[in-house]
């Protein structure tokens, strides 16, 4: 029975990426299917909870983190260079961007709506936190701030010139400085708290339901899965 859950997760898995990239990255298609950013969270945290609850039937926590990683980095690609971007193009560097530490954030205090403030602060201040999370949950020499340091950082800074350079973004020093210390606040946080082994538990427990629960769950969501993607379509 294990045998089928692994093969089913992997099948479900495969179409369900096939149909995001497709409504995503194809052709521009979030402009005829409107994937928006909300829709493109929800779709990564359904596909997400199907393999949480397949972890829970064939004991695959593991294989299941990486899969964690692998969906988060393709909703951050969605988000920082698809989704409501321009046509990403690699070339000449976009020479308009802000330099200027803070400037935006206290722009954004003095001009904005409290939406924009939400949006691009708090926003900015959050992108990073879950591959931190998942990464502590991974292996728990990742509780380290500066081993997150190593990963995460190179992360935001590669991001930033990326969007500069393709023409989907621009070039932004306070970017950098609310993801990096978004990050590291949250990191010390759940680790000064010792929140983080308790997260972690439930990520490695099947939390002794019996097999009968566990496949309706695992049917469940699957159907919400199914009834989702075509809601996108509609």
């Amino acid at each position: 029975m294990n045998k089928y859950v692994n093969i089913t997760k992997k099948i479900v898995l495969i179409i369900s990426l096939i149909i995001y990239i497709y409504l995503v990255f194809i052709g521009r298609n979030q402009y005829i299917y409107n994937i928006s950013y909300n829709n493109s969270i929800i779709f990564i945290i359904l596909i997400s909870i199907f393999i949480y609850i397949c972890g829970m039937l064939d004991n695959k926590y593991n294989e299941n983190i990486n899969l964690y990683i692998i969906l988060y980095f393709i909703l951050l690609i969605s988000v920082t260079f698809v989704i409501g971007r321009d046509v990403f193009r690699l070339y000449d560097w976009a020479y308009t961007g802000q330099y200027i530490p803070f400037h935006t954030i206290t722009s954004q205090f003095k001009y904005g709506s409290n939406l924009s403030i939400i949006k691009n602060i708090l926003g900015n201040s959050i992108m990073l936190i879950p591959l931190s999370l998942l990464l502590m949950i991974k292996n728990t020499k990742y509780k380290n701030i500066f081993r997150q340091l190593i990963i995460i950082l190179p992360i935001i800074i590669s991001i930033e010139f990326l969007q500069a350079y393709s023409h989907t973004g621009s070039f932004d020093i306070d970017d950098i400085i609310l993801n990096y210390f978004g990050t590291i606040i949250f990191t010390f946080l759940i680790t000064r708290f010792s929140l983080i082994d308790k997260i972690r538990k439930l990520f490695f427990t099947n939390f002794n339901l019996n097999k009968t629960i566990k496949y309706i769950l695992y049917y469940f969501i699957l159907i919400i899965l199914l009834v989702y993607i075509i809601y996108l379509f509609i």
